[in-house]
């Protein structure tokens, strides 16, 4: 008797079906990961968040612009962790929150153009803010173009960056360079006309275009300009400069550019401009940060300088109601109050103030527009006319900040004064300067 025949083995399986079910498996597998990411997108947004607006820009936290870059970074998140702790953006109905995605630019014009694409490209932000300084945000701003993405500017202010070449999607917070040292000269005009000023400022666009303005305007009130001289942002010793400027036979010494370089100008004063030191110095972004009054104690005293934005000036709901204006965001002394509670009680400087102000007013964009799209938000901005903590918004044709007001400051005692306009002082401007 025959005995049954044993099972035969499966019939291999064709290459090109193999080939289809490992595709099917694949695909079956991706779907699964999407499924799975947006299930830990919806889980991760904070509750009542139907979705993120990302905002990308990158910052100096190390190099040349590092503690203005530090600071304006501060506040930033200050105002990201206001707007998504009351409610965030409101748009089409919806709530999104406010995701910050940022990079270290260290201070290096040559990485603009390598990080601000990737923010766009891969990061996917759908709206950005410039980095600090004039020297920075000019090579970013045609990117901002180029990639079709409104772009807020924060702490680039040379006048040149609009006035040179269109820009379509860039925006100006802050006052422009052109009238930085507006409210100096004119203090020196009404008190001391007859003093002769000298000019030492960085070669930058912004420093250049701020002092040169300032000497021309000075110039046109009937004043004397004896010196007038420019130096590579990669100095380290301003002591000939100094003793060009006191030979010319200067009373006075205005401009600067950035912290490093206006701290160079003060330590070197010291030896270069021996006694009788200038009657009146002024210079341009060092004088308003706290570190530059801890690091000259008491040389800083009666040292002036322009700024953008102090704690005491009292931008409110009420003053903007009275201006028929509209308000939007915190208080001063709210934003103070926050800034305080998320950097180990520290006191907001202009920088800080500047960059929180540049989110605000995108985040009001945003929401007036009622759009995420590009061309929506930035027509918007281009017919606000707003106020914030910060002061009031308001752009010309080109983009160009023209409603905020600037106030000079002055170390006094340890203690840093607004003393211009008299109308928002909480001091008066003391002469000569003493190095003491």
């Amino acid at each position: 008797m025959s005995t049954p025949s044993q099972v035969e083995a499966a019939a291999p399986v064709a290459p090109r079906s193999r080939r289809k079910i490992i595709a099917i498996g694949i695909a079956f597998v991706l779907i699964l990961v999407a499924i799975a990411a947006a299930a830990v997108y919806y889980l991760t947004l904070p509750p009542g968040f139907s979705g993120t607006i990302k905002i990308g820009f990158t910052i100096s936290q190390t190099g040349n612009f590092n503690v203005e870059g530090t600071n304006s970074l501060n506040g930033i998140k200050t105002a990201a962790n206001w707007l998504n702790s009351h409610g965030g953006i409101a748009v089409g109905g919806k709530l999104y929150n406010v995701s910050l995605d940022y990079y270290d630019d260290q201070s290096m014009q040559g990485n603009i153009g390598t990080l601000y694409p990737r923010i766009i490209q891969q990061d996917g932000a759908q709206f950005l803010l410039a980095p600090y300084s004039s020297l920075l945000t000019a090579p970013a701003a045609p990117i901002a173009d180029q990639y079709d993405r409104v772009m807020l500017s924060h702490g680039g202010s040379s006048d040149l960056i609009w006035t040179q070449t269109s820009r379509r999607n860039l925006v100006e917070v802050l006052s422009s360079a052109s009238i930085y040292l507006k409210g100096a000269v004119d203090w020196l005009k009404a008190n001391h006309p007859t003093d002769k000023i000298a000019a030492l400022y960085a070669s930058d666009s912004f420093s250049s275009f701020a002092t040169q303005a300032a000497l021309g305007y000075a110039q046109s009130l009937g004043l004397t300009v004896v010196y007038n001289q420019s130096y590579p942002l990669t100095v380290t010793d301003l002591s000939t400069q100094l003793t060009a400027a006191k030979n010319a036979g200067a009373d006075d010494l205005i401009g600067g550019g950035h912290f490093n370089d206006g701290l160079l100008i003060m330590n070197d004063l010291k030896t270069a401009w021996t006694m009788p030191a200038p009657k009146f110095i002024s210079l341009l972004v060092a004088v308003t940060e706290p570190t530059f009054q801890t690091q000259l104690t008491n040389y800083a005293n009666y040292v002036t300088g322009p700024s953008q934005w102090e704690t005491v000036v009292s931008y409110s709901p009420s003053l903007a109601q009275s201006l028929s204006l509209p308000w939007y965001g915190p208080t001063p002394a709210e934003f103070t109050q926050l800034y305080g509670t998320l950097n180990g009680g520290a006191t907001p400087g202009y920088h800080a103030g500047e960059a929180g102000a540049a989110l605000f007013v995108l985040a009001d964009a945003i929401q007036r527009a009622n759009s995420l799209n590009t061309t929506d938000v930035r027509a918007k901005l281009g017919t606000m006319h707003v106020m914030n903590f910060f002061g009031q918004f308001q752009l010309d044709s080109r983009g160009l900040q023209i409603a905020h007001s600037m106030v000079l400051v002055q170390w006094q005692g340890g203690v840093k004064k607004v003393v211009l306009p008299s109308d928002v002082a909480d001091g008066t401007c003391q002469y000569p300067y003493t190095g003491t």
